[in-house]
C-alpha cells in the first residue's frame, strides 16, 4: 500500500472496501476508516503520509469518514443511532473546529439523517435528564424545541435544536419502514374465521401484530405453535419464520429462516400472499431485518412475534421486539405462570435479579465450583466428555459448552482447545471435529457442524444440522466444540455446560447470564469460577440501552 501503510494489511482492506481499494484511498485516504480495526488515528496518519502537506483537520472527507465511523460503532454496539452532542464532542476531541457546520454538510448528502429525540413524554427511559442510561449522557436530555415535530430535520436545523440524534439512512429508514407496516397492519385488519379460544386466539382474531413474551427457554412457545396450527386447520395460509438456522430446526418440517422467507414468491404489490406469519426469537431481530418481515406482510394479515426480552439482544443494531412492546401500541401476551423445575426457577430468578440457590436431587442444575481459569476448562471437558453422558444420559454431542467471551484461560478459545484434546484428539481440523465457519452467515447465526470425511484435495466434508453436507476448506472452519454467548443465540441443545470464570467478570450482565443458563433444555451444568461478581451482575439493573428511534417513529407514525 501507498503511504508506508504495512502490505499485511492489503487482504484486509481489500476484503472491506473492494477491488477498487488501491484507487479509493488514493482520493480518499481516510476511506481507511471503513475497515474493521483500523480507527481516526490511524487513518489520519495514513492520510499525512499520502497527501503530505495538504493534509487538513477540517478536510471534508477526513470529517465525513470520522462521523461514518462514529455511526459504524454505534451499530456494533447495537445502537441504531447516536447522539448529535456526541458526535459533535468526538469531531472537537479530533480537532474539527466548526462540528455544526460539517454535521449540515454531511446531513445534506443524504447519508446520514437527522432527528429529533424523543422527548419526556416517550422514551423517557432512555433519554432521561443527564444522559440516563446512556454512557454519553446527553445533558439535554430529552428536550427539543417545539419547531422541530417532525421526524427527520433539515441541515440548518441542526444547530438550533438541542435532544438531537443521528443515524445512518438505512437504519433510519429500516425502523421508519417498521413504524409505517405496524400502523398499517393495525389499520387494515380484516374478518378471520375463529381459529380458537385460547388468549393468543382470540388477540389474533381482532388485531394486525401481535407480541408474545415467552417464558425461559420456551423456544419455541407451545401457545404460538398451537396458534399456528389452529389457523392452518382454520383454511388460513400460515408460515412460521426463525432467525437462525437452529430456531427453524426447532419448528419443524416447512419452517423457514430468513433467507428462505426473501425467496418464496409474491404478490403484485410485493407482499407475501399468507394470512399469518410467525417469527419466533424474534428479539434476535436486527432493525433490517425486522424491516424486511414488516415490509413483506400483506394488508389484512396478521404478524406475530415471539421472543424473551429477558436475554442479550440482536447481534445488529436495534432492539426491535423491546421498542414495539414498550410503545403499548401492540395487544403483547405474556407466557403462563406454570410449575416450575430447578432449570426454570434459576432462569427466572436471574430475570428478577437474583441467583436463587440451586438445590436438585434430579440434576438438571448442577453447581460445580471451580478455583482458577484453567481448572475450570478442565472440569468443563471432564463434565462434557464423562460425567453428564453416565450421569444425566445426553451425549457428548448434545451438549452445548458456552462461555461469556472468547478470551482468557477459560473463554470460548481455551475451552475449545482442551475440548478438543479430550473428545478428538488431533493436529487440525479433523473428522470427528466440531466445528463452525469462521465467517458466519449473518441471516443463519452461527450454526455448529460435524466433520465427517476428508477428501483428497485438502477439502472437508461438513454437515451442518439438517442442511446437505458441505465440502470446505479446512481454513474456512475453526473448532465449534465451544460458542461465546452471543455465538450460542439462538442455540439450544438437550444439555449445557456454562462456564464462569473470573476472567472477564467485568462484562457480566444480567442479560448476559439468563442466556447463559437457556441454553439447555433439560440440564445446565454451571462451572462457576466467577466469585462474588456472578451474584453482583445479577443484582445490577442495566446500566445502558440501546439508542434507537423506533419507538418516537411509531408514535409519529400513528399520529
Amino acid at each position: 500500500m501507498a503511504a508506508g501503510a504495512p502490505e499485511r494489511v492489503a487482504p484486509q482492506v481489500v476484503t472491506a472496501l473492494g477491488a477498487d481499494a488501491a484507487e479509493l484511498l488514493a482520493g480518499d485516504p481516510w476511506a481507511l476508516l471503513g475497515v474493521p480495526g483500523f480507527g481516526p488515528e490511524q487513518a489520519d496518519l495514513y492520510a499525512r503520509g499520502a497527501l503530505a502537506g495538504a493534509w487538513a483537520a477540517e478536510d471534508p472527507r477526513r470529517v465525513r469518514a470520522i462521523v461514518m465511523w462514529l455511526l459504524r460503532r454505534a451499530a456494533r454496539q447495537g445502537d441504531t443511532a447516536i447522539e448529535a452532542d456526541a458526535v459533535r464532542t468526538a469531531l472537537a476531541r479530533f480537532e474539527v473546529g466548526d462540528p455544526d457546520t460539517a454535521l449540515r454538510a454531511i446531513l445534506a448528502e443524504g447519508r446520514v439523517m437527522a432527528f429529533a429525540a424523543a422527548g419526556p413524554a416517550g422514551g423517557a427511559d432512555e433519554y432521561t435528564e443527564g444522559g440516563g442510561d446512556h454512557p454519553d449522557g446527553d445533558p439535554d436530555g430529552g428536550d427539543f424545541d417545539d419547531d422541530f415535530d417532525d421526524e427527520f430535520m433539515e441541515p440548518d436545523e441542526l444547530a438550533a435544536a438541542g435532544g438531537v440524534l443521528l443515524a445512518l439512512d438505512d437504519y433510519a429508514l429500516a425502523e421508519e419502514a417498521i413504524a409505517e407496516a405496524v400502523v398499517r397492519l393495525l389499520s387494515t385488519v380484516e374478518p378471520w374465521p375463529e381459529i380458537g379460544d385460547g388468549k393468543l386466539d382470540r388477540a389474533l382474531n381482532t388485531t394486525g401484530v401481535v407480541l408474545y413474551a415467552a417464558g425461559p427457554g420456551e423456544e419455541p412457545p407451545a401457545a404460538v405453535l398451537a396458534a399456528a396450527a389452529s389457523a392452518r386447520a382454520a383454511g388460513l395460509r400460515v408460515a412460521l419464520v426463525a432467525p437462525t438456522t437452529d430456531g427453524r430446526s426447532r419448528l419443524g418440517e416447512g419452517a423457514l429462516g430468513l433467507r428462505e422467507l426473501a425467496a418464496l414468491e409474491r404478490g403484485p404489490d410485493g407482499t407475501l400472499e399468507l394470512d399469518l406469519l410467525v417469527v419466533t426469537d424474534a428479539t434476535l431481530l436486527d432493525v433490517t431485518a425486522a424491516a424486511a418481515i414488516f415490509e413483506a406482510v400483506p394488508d389484512g394479515a396478521r404478524l406475530l412475534l415471539a421472543g424473551d426480552a429477558a436475554g442479550l439482544e440482536s447481534t445488529g443494531p436495534g432492539r426491535v421486539f423491546t421498542d414495539l412492546a414498550a410503545t403499548g401500541m401492540l395487544r403483547a401476551l405474556v407466557a403462563p405462570v406454570v410449575p416450575q423445575g430447578p432449570l426454570e426457577g434459576l432462569a427466572d430468578g436471574i430475570r428478577d435479579g437474583r441467583l436463587p440457590p440451586i438445590q436438585d436431587p434430579d440434576r438438571r442444575v448442577v453447581l460445580v465450583p471451580a478455583q482458577t481459569g484453567e481448572e475450570a476448562a478442565h472440569r468443563c471437558a471432564q463434565l462434557v466428555a464423562d460425567s453428564i453422558p453416565r450421569a444425566i444420559g445426553i451425549a457428548a454431542a448434545d451438549v452445548l459448552v458456552v462461555a461469556p467471551l472468547a478470551t482468557g484461560p477459560a473463554g470460548a478459545t481455551a475451552l475449545n482447545v482442551a475440548l478438543k484434546a479430550r473428545l478428538n484428539p488431533g493436529p487440525g481440523i479433523d473428522v470427528g471435529d466440531r466445528v463452525v465457519r469462521v465467517a458466519p452467515d449473518g441471516g443463519t447465526g452461527v450454526v455448529q457442524g460435524v466433520v465427517r470425511e476428508a477428501l483428497p484435495d485438502g477439502r472437508v466434508v461438513v454437515s451442518f444440522g439438517s442442511d446437505a453436507p458441505e465440502a470446505l476448506r479446512p481454513e474456512a472452519l475453526r473448532h465449534g466444540w465451544a460458542l461465546t454467548a452471543r455465538q450460542s443465540l439462538g442455540v439450544r441443545r438437550p444439555g449445557a455446560v456454562v462456564v464462569l470464570p473470573a476472567e472477564g467478570a467485568e462484562a457480566y450482565t444480567r442479560a448476559l447470564m439468563y442466556t447463559l443458563v437457556t441454553r439447555g433444555e433439560r440440564h445446565v451444568s454451571i462451572v462457576h469460577a466467577a466469585g462474588p461478581a456472578l451474584a453482583a451482575a445479577v443484582a445490577a439493573e442495566p446500566t445502558r440501552h440501546r439508542v434507537t428511534h423506533l419507538q418516537q417513529a411509531l408514535r409519529e407514525a400513528a399520529g
